[in-house]
Parts: C-alpha cells; sequence; structure tokens
C-alpha cells in the first residue's frame, strides 16, 4: 500500500502519525483516505474545490509533483511526502 508522510504541521489531525499506510491508486485517493481514518487532515492540504493548497508540496518517491498532478497513479509501494512551504518575510 501506498505510504503518506506527513510534515509535523499537519499531524494534529492524524494524532502525531507521521507516516500513514493507505489504500489508494492516486495522490488524491492517499489524501483521501488519510481523511478518512483522521477527519480534518483534508481540509489542511486540499482547498474548498479539492485542489492543492498553495503552500503545500507533494513528492512521489521523492520527485516533486506539479501543481496540476493531483491524479498522479500511485504504485503498491511508492511513497507519497506532503511538504508544508514556509511563508515569511
Amino acid at each position: 500500500m501506498p505510504r503518506v508522510e506527513v510534515p509535523p504541521r499537519y499531524r494534529v489531525p492524524t494524532r502525531g502519525e507521521a507516516s500513514i499506510e493507505v489504500s489508494a491508486k492516486t495522490v488524491r485517493e492517499c489524501i483521501e483516505a488519510v481523511e478518512e481514518k483522521y477527519p480534518g487532515f483534508q481540509k489542511l492540504i486540499l482547498d474548498s474545490k479539492g485542489a492543492q493548497k498553495l503552500f503545500v508540496s507533494f513528492f512521489v518517491n521523492g520527485e516533486a509533483l506539479a501543481r496540476d498532478e493531483i491524479e498522479t497513479p500511485l504504485m503498491q509501494d511508492d511513497s507519497l511526502e506532503i511538504v508544508a512551504a514556509i511563508a515569511g518575510g
């Protein structure tokens, strides 16, 4: 099963879980599967229209995904890393 790597910033809904195995076939399905187990997670990652939030990045097996690649297919052993970008000045 794909594994979702959750950064510390988004671990409140996951009750501290940093790595979560899910049954999913795409990046979006991974996020939805984590949401099923840990309500409140998805709203941190996706906006109200289901698009990737501005300061969120996805990496599959270390490779960055473009913002429009949320439907990217995943294999059983893939790792989806969610990265929270930090803005400031």
